[in-house]
């Protein structure tokens, strides 16, 4: 059994559907790059796996535990207590940073495992400091969200994320909101990461990145996945028009 497990997995707003039946899985250690154009459905998916957004349609198995389960034609969520336990295996990134404002660096990294895990804070301040070092910011840790880079930002949302000890992280187009001489930065430490051995989901514009660094890529397009290979296929034979296509122009 995969690690994670989306299976025929339906999003409806409305009277538009966004996902159709989509299929995901993954397991430890593997970092997928999931790419695609604008409006695909790609965010989507991320945030029906971290129940961000709820499904309609199918089913999402963590680690062997139902986190929805579609019985009868009608999804079935499992339990408050259940859910924590599942959640509480992501660590989410978002491409708008989501920081604090009014928490130090320090803080916003701690407030998590003290809020969430009710951990104490002697337990999480040598973590947190520890993660801003692996960061390349333990000298920001006093500082506040406001007076920091957009790059600066987004290794703090990365270091929070870290700090619930996740077993995958998912990333939402984390450079997206970065001015280009930002980029770099941050998919350093995210290439760290991998290389760490962390499963992670990636959905990303940065080219450069998936083809290096992930075990798989997969090309949303209108809410179905269209293609699906090892990196160097994906890149350079692509089956599809639509991803050829895709590919000629980023």
């Amino acid at each position: 059994m995969s690690f994670i497990e989306m299976k025929d997995i339906v999003k409806v707003y409305g009277k538009l559907t966004i996902l159709h039946k989509v299929n995901m899985s993954l397991e430890k250690g593997e970092v997928i790059s999931i790419i695609g154009p604008s409006g695909a459905g790609k965010s989507t998916l991320l945030r029906c796996l971290n129940h961000l957004e709820t499904i309609q349609g199918g089913s999402i198995l963590v680690d062997g535990d139902y986190l929805a389960e579609e019985k009868n034609g009608e999804v079935i969520y499992a339990n408050e207590v259940k859910s924590k336990e599942i959640l509480g295996k992501m660590g989410m990134v978002f491409q708008s940073f989501n920081l604090f404002p009014h928490m130090t660096v320090l803080d916003n990294i701690m407030a998590a495992p003290i809020y969430v895990k009710g951990m104490k804070k002697e337990e999480v301040l040598p973590i947190a400091e520890n993660l801003l070092d692996k960061v390349g910011l333990l000298n920001k840790k006093n500082m506040y969200p406001g007076s920091l880079s957009g790059g600066q930002k987004q290794r703090v949302a990365i270091a929070r994320a870290l700090a619930m000890n996740p077993e995958i992280m998912l990333f939402d187009e984390p450079t997206s909101a970065l001015d280009p001489e930002m980029v770099g930065e941050v998919l350093s430490i995210m290439k760290e990461l991998a290389a760490s051995g962390m499963t992670m989901i990636v959905v990303t514009h940065e080219m450069g990145f998936a083809k290096e660094v992930s075990s798989r890529c997969m090309f949303i397009n209108e809410g179905r996945i269209e293609e699906e290979n090892e990196p160097k296929t994906f890149f350079e034979q692509p089956k599809s028009e639509r991803l050829r296509d895709f590919l000629s122009k980023v």
